[in-house]
């Protein structure tokens, strides 16, 4: 398979997270453009392909089941790689016939009660069992063993959610897919989204040049971001969709921030830019029901949005990967069955993946209370933590402050919710620093969840931010 066609974005819920700000048009009276807005989104009928007899005139079925109580919501997020179209040319080699494939695809499940969302994204090399499906033509396809984004190339979105439906158990019938111009579109109508880089790229098949560290990236560059492949990682289609799921968070981020939602001019110009570049499924087009879901969907917030890879295992060919089922099993039954996934822990914390005994940390007092620095440090190496040197601030400390290396972010999670302290992520080195302030009471416990401990699959929630690598 060409190179250059493993280069999309995993781009999840770009146009989810956009559509959000269709709460603040209804808000600011702008309802006369809901018009035009519709018309911009592209209606595509697969109900034959997947067995769905549902259709947009159906009232508010995105939202409520026939008995009028909220319902949850499960969409397949598909990132196409079509080189034909507005924003889409001059990618990969010239003369060559790339067709369209679907090299992002990403199952979102919405909670009932809208206090959680999650999303797993399926690498595009995973081999499966491609189901039959009906191509443009009316001819019957697929069946056998492929790599699981064949099914869009050989019976487009509704091959695709056939392919998920059988993987997972469930029956999804909603979709969204978005090309390359759509993406430099929504990114653009944002004003650009920040990204973080462990160290310094530069790739010119990408054209990708950037140092290491904070940059505002949009259009071109954003696209090269979440495209690149090489100098970048190991290279392989599972750590880029890392890189696209820190991109995606951080863009999550923007677009729920006050700076965004506050501003007229960007809501309306990023519900145009999210609404022109979408083709979906008949209830996803319809803006009154879309309306409807994002309404219902304005309390989550970035921590209770979750991101992870399919858990999947090496196919032994040195190129493809393969589901592993047992890991697998739990997230397709949480999302079947509506419960949070990962499970929620009793005590109240985040997510947490980094366990205590591989974070090194030194610890200084920032307080007149003499002693302080040995007694929280007693307790650091009671919990497993590594604890390196203990002394005296030299500048007194006005509240309980963890700094650390930023590449460091997802360990340093851990040890800020132990500590209560405040995150600054502007230190350097191997090594965390814990400077106690008055504020500090103790070391509280923490559990480390199995699923996020994965290293296949690279949990990490909507309020992480992490240097991509």
């Amino acid at each position: 398979m060409a190179t250059s066609r493993r280069r999309w974005p995993r781009l999840l819920a770009a146009t989810a997270a956009a559509a959000v700000l269709l709460t603040t048009v209804i808000g600011a009276g702008v309802n006369h453009l809901m018009g035009n807005l519709q018309g911009n989104i592209k209606a595509l009928d697969v109900s034959a392909q997947v067995g769905d007899s549902t259709t947009s005139g159906q009232e508010s079925a995105l939202v409520y089941d026939a008995d009028g109580n909220m319902k949850p919501l499960n969409v397949v997020l598909m990132g196409t790689d079509t080189r034909t179209g507005s924003g889409n040319k001059g990618y990969g080699k010239k003369g060559m016939n790339y067709g369209e494939r679907s090299d992002t695809t990403i199952v979102l499940h919405v909670s009932a009660d809208r206090t959680n969302a999650v999303a797993v994204s399926i690498p595009r090399d995973t081999l499966v069992s491609i189901p039959k499906c009906t191509n443009s033509k009316g001819q019957t396809v697929g069946g056998g063993t492929n790599k699981f984004n064949d099914a869009y190339s050989i019976g487009g979105p509704g091959c695709t959610l056939k392919a998920v439906n059988e993987m997972t158990g469930m029956n999804i019938t909603n979709f969204v897919k978005i090309d390359f111009g759509g993406f430099k579109k929504i990114v653009n109508a944002i004003g650009g989204v920040e990204i973080c880089l462990a160290t310094p790229v530069k790739d010119k098949q990408s054209g990708l040049n950037l140092s290491a560290g904070k940059h505002v990236v949009s259009g071109e560059e954003a696209l090269a971001f979440v495209r690149i492949r090489h100098n970048i990682g190991d290279g392989s289609d599972t750590s880029r969709i890392r890189r696209q799921q820190a991109f995606i968070s951080s863009l999550s981020r923007q677009v729920l921030s006050s700076g965004t939602l506050l501003n007229p001019a960007s809501v309306i110009g990023l519900l145009d830019a999210a609404t022109q570049s979408i083709t979906a499924d008949p209830e996803m087009a319809d803006l009154k029901q879309l309306q409807e879901l994002v309404l219902s969907m304005n309390g989550i917030s970035p921590k209770n949005l979750t991101f992870l890879t399919m858990p999947w295992k090496p196919a032994g060919d040195g190129a493809n990967v393969l589901e592993n089922q047992k890991k697998a099993r739990p997230v397709w039954k949480a999302m079947r069955e509506d419960t949070s996934y990962p499970p929620k822990t009793t005590n109240g914390q985040p997510t947490l993946s980094t366990a205590p005994s591989a974070i090194y940390v030194d610890v200084f007092n920032g307080t007149t209370t003499p002693g302080l620095a040995r007694k929280v440090a007693k307790q650091l190496k009671a919990q497993g933590y590594r604890v390196q040197n203990i002394g005296t601030s030299k500048t007194p400390a006005t509240a309980t402050t963890l700094t650390y290396d930023a590449k460091w972010d997802t360990s340093a999670k851990t040890l800020v919710w132990a500590s209560s302290g405040k995150d600054d992520p502007t230190g350097k080195g191997q090594r965390m620093t814990l400077t106690i302030g008055p504020d500090f009471t103790s070391i509280k416990p923490v559990v480390i969840s199995a699923a996020a401990g994965d290293v296949y699959s690279k949990l990490n929630t909507g309020d992480e931010t992490f240097c991509a690598s």
